[in-house]
C-alpha cells in the first residue's frame, strides 16, 4: 500500500499542466499578432519576382509561452482503408531550421471531462475573398528530427549518418541494421510530451507538438515475450523514448549555437497511464511486465511501475525531476505487460502469427538521369521501422554509395518480421522515401529562428534557397518517391500470400524544370506474409 501511495503523489507533482487545461481551442489567427511580411525581391533574366520570408522568422512560436509544455494522449491518425498519411518521415524540411528530416505523425486526442487533449485543437481561420472559414483542426500534429539519412558536408551528423549510426534526436542509439523501435504506426495509442507551437510556415498556421520532450507508445499489435520460467506470453508493448535532443533549434548539445534553447527535462516528473488490451484470461490472473533497456539509455534512475488487476492498468513514473536526473541523459526502454497465466491471453481471443518478409524494390523511375540517384527509403512493418539504406551500403558507407548513390534501379531485399496479429486488427506494410537534391545539401547551416526581417537575414536566405549554384544547378527540391502503404488482416490473407505494391497517388511539386510528376506507380515493394499458426 505505501509504495501505491507513493507513485500517487508523484503522479500529482508530476503533472502540473494538468491543473491548468486550455479552456478553450487556440486560433490560428493568434500566430499573426504582432508579425509583418518580410519582403525581397529576386531578379533573374529582367524579371522580378517578390517573395515572403515572413512567415518562417519565426516559423514555430508558441502557442502559450516557451515554458509551456504541452501534454497529448490519443490514437496515432492514418488513412484507415490502407495505411497512407499516417506516421512517415517527412521528404522536406526547411534546412536552416533542420539538422535532419522530421519524423511526423498526428494524434487523435482522447476525449476527457475536461476537454484537456481536444483543447489543444486549434481552429483554423482559412481567408477567402467572401470572407474567413473557421474549421476546427482534427489531429494534431507532432514532429521530431528523425536523426538519420544526411551525409551534406556542413552537417555534424553526416559521418555518423552515413556510416548506418543515428546523429541523435528521434533514434539515438541507433546502429546500422537496427529496427527503428521508438517510432509509432498506426492505431497504436501515445502520449507525448513536449513544445506546443503554432507552424507558422504553412498558413493557415496548426498547432504542433515540436518538438517532443517523451513519446509513450502503446502498441496496437502485441508481441510474443519469453518470461522468467521460459514460458512465452503475449504481451502489450509499451515503447518509450524521452530525450532533451529535440531538433536543431532546440537541445542540450554541447556545441549549439548559442541561440539554441536548452530543454530543462528535470524540469519535471513524466507520468502516464496505460489500459491494457489483451483479455485477462481468468479472475486469477496478475499483471506482470518485462523491462528492457535499448541502445541509446542512459537514464540513471528506474522508472516506477505499478498494476492493477481489476482495471488492467499500468500506472508508469520516469522520475526525473523527483531523482534529480541530469537533463543530458535518455530513457530508452521498452516494458512487455502480460498476463501470467497460460498464453497471457484469454482462450476466446484469438491471435494470429505472420512472418512478412520483403523481397524485392523496383525503381520505375530513379529520378536522375545524368547522375546518380541519391536515394533515402524507410520501411515500416507493424510496430518495427527500419532505414533501408543501412542494408545496402558499400564499404561502410550507406548514403555516399550503394543504395545511398546509385544508377540501380532493381534491389533484392532480405528483411523478415514477425507480427502478432488479434483478430479484428490489421497492421501496415509501408515505404516512402526521397531523392536528394541541392535543398538537402543546405541542412544544419542554421539560422536563428528570431531573427530579424533585415539585410542580413534576406542574404542569407537569397544566397542559399535563391542560388543558382546551390538549388538550380543541384535539382532544387528533394524528390519524393510517394507512399506505398496497404493494410493486411486476417480477413484478407491466407496461409501464404505475394504482394507487389506502388504508390497510388500525389505529385512531386518541384521549381525545377522537369520536376513535377505524378507519383503513381514511380516504385514497386515486393514482399512475402506467411502465416505460421
Amino acid at each position: 500500500m505505501h509504495k501505491y501511495l507513493s507513485l500517487l503523489l508523484f503522479f500529482v507533482f508530476a503533472s502540473p499542466v494538468f491543473a491548468q487545461p486550455l479552456k478553450t481551442h487556440p486560433y490560428s489567427s493568434q500566430s499573426e499578432e504582432g508579425f509583418s511580411p518580410c519582403k525581397d525581391t529576386i531578379s533573374f533574366l529582367k524579371r522580378h519576382e517578390f517573395y515572403d520570408i515572413g512567415v518562417i522568422l519565426p516559423s514555430w512560436l508558441p502557442v502559450i509561452d516557451r515554458n509551456y509544455i504541452g501534454v497529448i494522449e490519443g490514437r496515432v491518425a492514418s488513412n484507415l482503408v490502407n495505411g497512407t498519411h499516417g506516421p512517415h518521415v517527412s521528404h522536406e524540411d526547411l534546412p536552416f531550421y533542420h539538422y535532419s528530416h522530421d519524423a511526423d505523425f498526428d494524434i487523435i486526442p482522447d476525449k476527457t471531462d475536461d476537454n484537456r487533449y481536444t483543447n489543444y485543437l486549434p481552429y483554423l481561420i482559412y481567408k477567402t475573398k467572401d470572407g474567413n472559414d473557421t474549421v476546427l483542426d482534427q489531429a494534431i500534429h507532432c514532429e521530431w528530427e528523425c536523426g538519420m539519412g544526411m551525409c551534406n558536408r556542413v552537417n555534424p551528423i553526416s559521418s555518423d549518418n552515413d556510416a548506418g549510426r543515428s546523429g541523435g534526436f528521434f533514434s539515438a542509439g541507433h546502429e546500422l541494421g537496427d529496427v527503428i523501435w521508438s517510432w509509432p504506426s498506426v492505431g497504436d495509442w501515445v502520449h507525448v510530451e513536449g513544445n506546443y507551437v503554432w507552424d507558422r510556415g504553412h498558413p493557415p498556421s496548426e498547432a504542433e507538438i515540436h518538438p517532443p520532450r517523451i513519446v509513450a507508445i502503446k502498441r496496437s499489435l502485441p508481441e510474443q515475450v519469453t518470461i522468467g520460467d521460459s514460458s512465452i506470453k503475449f504481451a502489450t508493448r509499451v515503447d518509450i523514448f524521452a530525450s532533451g535532443d529535440g531538433g536543431a533549434l532546440i537541445n542540450n548539445r554541447y556545441n549549439s549555437p548559442a541561440f539554441v534553447r536548452r530543454v530543462s527535462m528535470s524540469s519535471k516528473d513524466y507520468a502516464f497511464t496505460v489500459k491494457i488490451d489483451l483479455q485477462r484470461p481468468s479472475a486469477n490472473a496478475h499483471l506482470r511486465y518485462k523491462l528492457d533497456r535499448r541502445k541509446g539509455d542512459s537514464f540513471s534512475q528506474y522508472e516506477m511501475v505499478e498494476t492493477n488487476d481489476d482495471s488492467a492498468i499500468a500506472n508508469i513514473l520516469i522520475p526525473w525531476k523527483t531523482k534529480n536526473a541530469n537533463d543530458l541523459e535518455i530513457y530508452a526502454r521498452t516494458l512487455y505487460f502480460f498476463w501470467d497465466e497460460g498464453r497471457g491471453v484469454a482462450s476466446e481471443e484469438p491471435v494470429d502469427i505472420y512472418k512478412v518478409k520483403l523481397t524485392n524494390l523496383k525503381f520505375r523511375h530513379i529520378n536522375d538521369q545524368l547522375s546518380k540517384a541519391e536515394v533515402r527509403l524507410f520501411a515500416n512493418v507493424g510496430s518495427n521501422w527500419i532505414f533501408l539504406n543501412d542494408f545496402h551500403g558499400k564499404k561502410g558507407r550507406i548514403l555516399t554509395k550503394g543504395l545511398g548513390k546509385t544508377y540501380k534501379h532493381k534491389w533484392p531485399l532480405n528483411n523478415e518480421f514477425t507480427i502478432c496479429v488479434p483478430r479484428g486488427k490489421n497492421f501496415r506494410v509501408y515505404m516512402s522515401g526521397w531523392e536528394v537534391d541541392g535543398i538537402d545539401l543546405l541542412a544544419g547551416d542554421i539560422l536563428d529562428g528570431s531573427s530579424p526581417c533585415d539585410k542580413k537575414t534576406k542574404r542569407f536566405f537569397k544566397n542559399r534557397i535563391f542560388s543558382i549554384q546551390n538549388m538550380l544547378m543541384k535539382g532544387c527540391l528533394d524528390d519524393e518517391y510517394g507512399e506505398i502503404s496497404n493494410l493486411h488482416s486476417y480477413n484478407t490473407l491466407g496461409r501464404a500470400d505475394h504482394f507487389t505494391n506502388s504508390p497510388h497517388e500525389g505529385k512531386n511539386d518541384d521549381p525545377c524544370p522537369f520536376s513535377k510528376y505524378d507519383l503513381k506507380d514511380r516504385y514497386f515493394l515486393s514482399y512475402t506474409i506467411e502465416k505460421v499458426n
